[in-house]
């Protein structure tokens, strides 16, 4: 810069120099809008794009296997059963 400039920038008006901010202000905002404007867009069609390809890959069937049945004379002992009911009802006899 020149020393000219610099007396040229001091000797202007105050009414320009706010313009002039206004004018700045006014394009960055527009800038910082029309950039979330875009992101959203490109969100929403990245949601659409990836909503549809999940419709169109076939999910392969779930075969559902039946619970293995288990009959009480296998590994249950009737000495066992009683002993833990004596101790579940003891329990809740001392503890209320």
């Amino acid at each position: 810069m020149v020393p000219d400039e610099k007396i040229s920038i001091i000797l202007m008006p105050i009414t320009d120099l706010l313009l002039a901010g206004l004018n700045l202000m006014l394009v960055g905002m527009g800038i910082v809008f029309s950039f979330l404007v875009l992101l959203v867009l490109s969100m929403l069609g990245m949601s659409r794009f990836a909503l549809a390809s999940e419709r169109q890959v076939a999910k392969p069937a779930q075969i559902v296997q039946p619970a293995p049945t288990v009959h009480p004379s296998d590994d249950v002992r009737g000495d066992l059963i009683a002993v833990i009911s004596a101790a579940i009802s003891r329990y809740r006899t001392t503890h209320n």
